[in-house]
């Protein structure tokens, strides 16, 4: 979750959602119906449904129906492709990430933010009584971010005050992003080579820097740690990238 607290600190953190702790989760999240599967589904069935849907992750029911498990493409790369087992033979539950860890519906952004940063995971369902009734996304947090605080002077003056954790936080994000649109390519056998550009890490205003500054920031990290291969203006993940992000995507440093 790009709202990390290894990156920026808790007061930080804390300053920059302490307007959202009276605002309900449900406001910002996809409401159901969502896409669910049982599990005892095979993964081939799932990755259907993923690529038919267009979406990035489909939350697994257990036989009284209570959400129990997520699967997201990160997943099906990491326990499904690295480790050469068969979609069609394989069940859902051999794979999702469970115990699922969720809100309740009277619960607040803050709370979502921290719980998102606290377990570094970017999809956060929101259940009631045993149901599913929606999810809340990183990119939803981001949004309401760059659409309320724009202008905000705390974002800025932090920007402006820690120029070294700014760069952290922002190779952090793009490396986050860059692998979840390395596994949605990858699942769907699409190109894994991507416009720079196109990045919403690029783009928002807490950590900024200007094109020429990104990319010169991009550059300088391909050369000292080679978990990434620049060509023009797209990008990609290199296998030592690749290898990275199979042993752990917490600290990209």
């Amino acid at each position: 979750m790009w709202l990390a607290e290894q990156i920026y600190s808790r007061e930080e953190v804390i300053l920059l959602m302490n307007d959202y702790k009276t605002i309900s989760v449900t406001s910002i999240m996809t409401p159901a119906p969502l896409e669910t599967a049982s599990r005892t589904d095979n993964v081939d069935t799932i990755i259907r449904i993923m690529t038919v849907k267009n979406k990035s992750s489909v939350v697994i029911l257990n036989e009284l129906k209570h959400p129990e498990g997520i699967i997201t493409e990160r997943d099906i790369v990491r326990r499904l492709v690295f480790e050469s087992k068969d979609a069609k033979f394989t069940q859902a539950s051999e794979i999702m990430s469970s115990p699922l860890i969720s809100l309740n519906d009277d619960a607040h952004i803050y709370d979502a933010a921290m719980v998102m940063s606290k377990h570094s995971i970017r999809r956060l369902p929101i259940i009631k009584d045993n149901v599913l009734l929606g999810i809340v996304t990183a990119t939803d947090l981001a949004r309401i971010l760059y659409q309320e605080n724009r202008t905000d002077g705390n974002l800025h003056a932090i920007a402006r005050g820690s120029l070294p954790r700014n760069k952290k936080f922002f190779i952090w994000n793009f490396m986050e992003e860059l692998c979840d649109r390395y596994e949605e390519a990858h699942s769907k056998d699409l190109t894994t080579v991507f416009k720079i550009r196109d990045f919403k890490s690029t783009e928002l205003p807490i950590f900024t820097q200007g094109k020429p500054h990104i990319f010169q920031t991009l550059k300088e990290y391909e050369q000292d740690k080679g978990f990434i291969r620049i060509e023009d203006d797209t990008v990609t993940v290199t296998s030592k990238g690749l290898l990275k992000a199979k042993e752990s995507r917490h600290d990209w440093d």
